[in-house]
Formats: C-alpha cells, sequence, structure tokens
C-alpha cells in the first residue's frame, strides 16, 4: 500500500508536467498577431465603383497617349499615392461627380476626372476605381499615382477630423503596403510638381497643379503615416 501511494502522486506530476509542455508547445506553433497586423486587418473599404467600360479606357489610353506618350490606361506599377481633399461635403457627391464621365470643367477633356478611393467624415473608406487602372486626378503624374480623395474643403478640414484622418492613413498605409510605396512616395496634389515621376508633354498642361494639401499639410499626414509603422 506504501509503494502504490507514493507512485500515484508521481504519475499524477509526470501527467501535469506532459500537459503543461504540450500547451507550452501548442502556444508556440500558434503565430500571435502584432498590434499592427490585426489592426491592418481590420481595414474594411466598401466598393463603389464608377462606371469605367470600354470607352472610358479607350479615352484614358488616348489621354495618356497625348500627355505621356504611351497609349494605355492601366495603371500596372504605381510609384506614388496622392492625396486630395474634393470641395465635397458628401461621398455622393465625390461619387456623382466621377461617374458622370463628363469634359473637365478646368480643362474640358476627356475622360472625366476620378480619384481611386475616397474618405468620408467618419473615416470610411470607399473604392471607385480598382487601383490598377488609370485615373485623371493630377496632371502629370496619372501614369503613376494612385488618388485618394477626401470630404472636405481644405487640408484643416481632413486634418483635424480624427476619425477621417485615422481612416485615411489606415487605407494609405494598406496601399503602399500592397504596392511597395515608400512613406515619401505619399505625396499632396501641391507637391505634384516637384516629384521626379512628373511628366507631361501638353505645353498647355505643363506647370498646372492644385493647392490640395500643401508640403507644411503633408508633412503632418507623412509623421503620422511613419507612426504606423513599416509593412
Amino acid at each position: 500500500m506504501t509503494e502504490r501511494r507514493i507512485r500515484l502522486p508521481l504519475a499524477a506530476a509526470a501527467l501535469t508536467a506532459l500537459a503543461c509542455a504540450a500547451v507550452l508547445a501548442w502556444g508556440a506553433a500558434e503565430p500571435q498577431s502584432s498590434p499592427r497586423a490585426t489592426a491592418a486587418a481590420k481595414l474594411k473599404v466598401k466598393k463603389k465603383l464608377i462606371p469605367y467600360g470600354a470607352a472610358r479606357r479607350n479615352q484614358m489610353a488616348a489621354y495618356s497617349n497625348r500627355h505621356y506618350g504611351e497609349r494605355e490606361w492601366r495603371l500596372t506599377a504605381p510609384r506614388l499615392i496622392v492625396i486630395h481633399y474634393a470641395e465635397a461635403g458628401t461621398i455622393d457627391s465625390i461619387f456623382n461627380t466621377f461617374a458622370a464621365n463628363r469634359p473637365d470643367v478646368e480643362y474640358h477633356e476627356l475622360p472625366g476626372v476620378c480619384s481611386h478611393f475616397a474618405v468620408s467624415a467618419k473615416g470610411i473608406a470607399f473604392k471607385f476605381v480598382p487601383a490598377t487602372i488609370r485615373c485623371r486626378h493630377v496632371v502629370g503624374l496619372n501614369h503613376v499615382a494612385i488618388g485618394i480623395e477626401h470630404v472636405g474643403f481644405s487640408d484643416r478640414d481632413v486634418l483635424k477630423r480624427k476619425r477621417e484622418l485615422k481612416g485615411s492613413l489606415r487605407l494609405t498605409k494598406s496601399l503602399r503596403c500592397r504596392f511597395g510605396i515608400p512613406v515619401k512616395g505619399v505625396i499632396g496634389h501641391a507637391e505634384s510638381l516637384g516629384n521626379p515621376h512628373y511628366r507631361e508633354l501638353d505645353p498647355d498642361f505643363q506647370g498646372r497643379t492644385h493647392g490640395d494639401f500643401k508640403r507644411r499639410s503633408m508633412r503632418v499626414y507623412r509623421r503620422k503615416l511613419a507612426r504606423l509603422g513599416d509593412c
């Protein structure tokens, strides 16, 4: 009886040790998601695609031929992400402007203007055009740039709305990680003329840009983007 009473606790201890080892091994085998990876996985983009059929693709190819010397509507290798504000108060307003595909009010040329994505005041991201198709959103860079519009009427509108800015930064990080674009490759529309990728063959278009997201605003934006960490 004495011998049996001694062996039972020893067996129990051995089983306990084996169970603990198994739990530890299982935990080690399961990769733990980092907070950044978890946050990135939660990013959701709502599809709200504008009509972009064969006619518009042909117009974009012709536009590219006139302005960049290549007849192409595909965006095969994005190098930049360009940040805009839309001078509009709602996503629907931005969408309707892009979907119409009318000659733009400034240059009177087809296809109509568009951007690939837009961010609402509440920070919700919408996709208007796949990032593999060219959009007219910035003179001299449409052949290499993804465009992100924002609800608002000034740089300050976007930078001061916490939810909109947070949604914008998360979308931008997702896109730059997908396409291997560095933080310095995220620029404001107003920074377009100084970019090394700038190319414009039409003399009437050369030197034209807009004032949205000047360098001072983009310094703030890029600093916050860098804080989100590497891909």
